[in-house]
């Protein structure tokens, strides 16, 4: 579409947006219930239907319908005045079937939500458009589709009351314009309250961005010059800063040179400390190697006293077993000969016997 139609379309849906609110501050809430259930009775010819109460316990005989909440969208587009005008229709719906509804739908009870879409869907259209294809003039134009909305929405909701369901309407209208040259009007007044209305939306919006553009130059005015003032205490900030900066430098360099001076002071210390230290290393190290050097040397010294201990030793080992072999040989000749010398004398001593007893003891001996 071209301007005239970015125009006032802009205005209408901008007109729509700001009754929004106001139209969900009017907006009529019915008490839905979202358990509701329905209980049926029949014993031989007698039946009944009721609200099904809280606490109820169901019995074999009693038969169970639900009634929810449930949503109904109706989608509509519509030409308007020869093509000039389409208007695109949203309607939302929120319903649920009462108890006088359902008595008086008695056959298709397990069905009544469908039935309800099914039965009023295109008595709700054939309504929608009763109302837009009233529209012989353009005062709508100049006071927007709020109004339009709220009188559909609320003759939709009568409706659906007067036939015993509970029900909330939301209506959404959004129209759209054609070019005004290449329309051809059989209502003038229309067109003339389109045109009036789009003159306005124009005019009012040349002012509007005329005074956004004031604003925006004062704004930038003020902000230049709140930029300048910005910049001089910006640079008064950065000479104080570069003074200070300049100050910081010199005591920060002679808090240096003193740490330098002192540090230089505290090598010659350690310096000196360290020299000394080395030199009582070395003579450590002189007498520690001229200890080890006399302990070398009296190890060895020992070592050979050891040694010839050792050789001593062996040397008196061997005589002592000289020594005791002598003495076993001597022993062992001295046994022979106290055993020899013990049978002469037993020898004797026999011999001598025998030459002193009688003749017949000798003449028994010999034969024996």
């Amino acid at each position: 579409m071209n301007s005239a139609r970015n125009g006032i379309d802009k205005w209408l849906l901008e007109s729509d947006l700001i009754t929004d609110e106001q139209a969900l501050s009017e907006v009529w809430e019915p008490i839905f219930e979202v358990g509701r259930q329905l209980v049926y009775i029949k014993i031989g010819p007698y039946w009944r239907l009721f609200i099904r109460p809280q606490g109820f316990v169901k019995r074999f005989y009693h038969r169970i319908y639900h009634l929810p909440v449930q949503n109904l969208r109706i989608s509509r587009q519509l030409i308007l005045y020869d093509g000039f005008c389409t208007i695109d229709v949203d309607l939302n719906i929120r319903f649920q079937a009462t108890l006088k509804y359902a008595l008086s739908n008695m056959d298709i009870l397990p069905d009544l939500n469908e039935h309800i879409k099914t039965a009023y869907e295109d008595l709700l259209i054939n309504l929608i458009d009763k109302k837009l294809l009233a529209l012989s003039d353009g005062a709508w134009v100049q006071k927007g589709v709020y109004e339009l909305e709220k009188s559909i929405a609320f003759t939709v909701n009568e409706l659906l009351i007067m036939q015993n369901i509970q029900s909330q309407v939301l209506c959404s209208l959004k129209p759209s314009f054609e070019d005004f040259p290449e329309v051809k009007l059989p209502k003038e007044n229309v067109y003339l309250c389109v045109l009036k209305k789009s003159f306005e939306f124009n005019n009012a919006k040349r002012e509007e961005i005329f005074t956004q553009d004031q604003e925006l130059e004062q704004q930038k005015l003020a902000h230049n010059q709140s930029r300048l003032e910005q910049l001089k205490r910006d640079a008064e900030l950065e000479r104080e800063q570069q003074a200070q900066e300049a100050l910081n430098k010199m005591r920060l360099l002679e808090e240096k040179e003193q740490q330098l001076q002192q540090l230089f002071e505290i090598e010659q210390r350690l310096h000196a400390g360290q020299v000394e230290h080395e030199n009582n290393l070395k003579q450590i190290t002189l007498e520690a190697e001229l200890l080890g050097q006399q302990k070398h040397e009296a190890r060895l010294r020992i070592a050979e006293q050891q040694t010839q201990l050792d050789s001593l030793a062996h040397q008196a080992k061997l005589q002592a077993q000289e020594l005791e072999a002598e003495i076993a040989r001597h022993e062992y000749q001295l046994a022979r000969w106290r055993e020899s010398n013990h049978k002469t004398q037993t020898q004797q001593i026999a011999f001598e016997q025998r030459q002193k007893q009688p003749e017949s003891e000798a003449d028994l001996e010999n034969r024996k």
